[in-house]
Formats: C-alpha cells, structure tokens, sequence
C-alpha cells in the first residue's frame, strides 16, 4: 500500500520522459534516483538515529505529561547531542546536532538551539542531570552496538519518576506496568 506506489511513481513515472529522449538516459537516471534515494536514507539514519540510542541513554517503561518535570527529565536524559556551535558544522549536522534542546523547546527556530545550548548544559550540571555530547561516530558506534545486541539501553529509574506525571494513554490501557 506504501512501498509500491513509492516507487512506481520515484522509479518508473518520475524519469520515463527521458525514456523518449534515449533509453540509456532512463535507465541512468533510475540508477542515480535509487543511489540517491540509498544515500539519503543512510544519512538520515546517521543524524537522526544516534541522537537516541545508546548504553548511556535511556528507555522508558511508563508514559508521562507532556511538558511535566518528568518530560523534561526525560527529554534531556534520553537524548544526545554531536558536536555543536558554529554555522558551517550545525549546517552540516542539520541542525540535528541539538537533540537534547529540540526536545526541551520543540517550537523554537534552529538558531535559537545555538544560543539556549550552553544555558540548558549548564543548568544539567548545576542539578546532576546528565548531558551527552559525543561525536556522531561515536555515537552511531553506540547505536550500532544496541542494534546487534552487545549493548542495551538503560533502563529510567523509578526513583526518577514523579507519580503526578505519569499518564495512561488511551492505547496503553492494558500495557501500563505500575511503579515500583
């Protein structure tokens, strides 16, 4: 239902006009379209799936209200963040590299992440809550680690939680286990 019409439309329909021009110019085109397609999913993975795996990072067993202390909690003990500061590397991280600080202020502008990083980082350390900055390989090391089971993530503690902020939803009702 997804995956078909994807790629009859990017594949076959997208470059069959050059196919009147001269079949080789298609079958070129196919070739660079499905490369394309190849490289740019192996980078999103690389920016995108590192920021949130990791044996540093953790997994929750409850759900919580959002934008409660435990969300906030959460959002920064869950995250990571690459190499930041400066525009050329934000640039080239997509501005992905501000993991911990999307997650804390979801609606402000990727530039604003530049400026509250350095804020949030030192509120993490005046309080004791961790705050991971790596580089993106190490991180996709991490990752990578977790996806082929000789590392796991950690588990939140309950001692973390705030039992005011955590909430069911809908869909959870029957898979919701009880705090410690």
């Amino acid at each position: 239902k997804v995956l078909v019409p994807y790629f009859l439309f990017r594949f076959f329909a997208l470059p069959l006009p050059l196919l009147a021009v001269n079949p080789a110019f298609y079958f070129s085109a196919v070739c660079n379209l499905f490369l394309a397609d190849v490289v740019s999913n192996i980078h999103g993975y690389i920016v995108v799936v590192p920021n949130h795996a990791g044996d540093d990072l953790y997994r929750f067993e409850r759900s919580c209200k959002p934008k409660s202390p435990t969300f906030y909690l959460r959002a920064v003990t869950s995250s990571a963040n690459f190499a930041t500061g400066g525009d050329v590397n934000d640039f080239m991280h997509g501005w992905l590299n501000y993991q911990i600080e999307h997650h804390c202020w979801p609606d402000l502008s990727m530039l604003s992440y530049q400026k509250g990083q350095p804020e949030l980082k030192k509120i993490c350390e005046k309080h004791g809550v961790p705050y991971v900055q790596e580089s993106v390989w190490v991180r996709l090391k991490k990752t990578l680690d977790i996806a082929m089971g000789r590392t796991f993530m950690r588990k939140y503690p309950d001692a973390y939680e705030r039992e005011a902020d955590m909430h069911v939803w809908k869909d959870q009702m029957d898979r919701q286990p009880a705090l410690a």
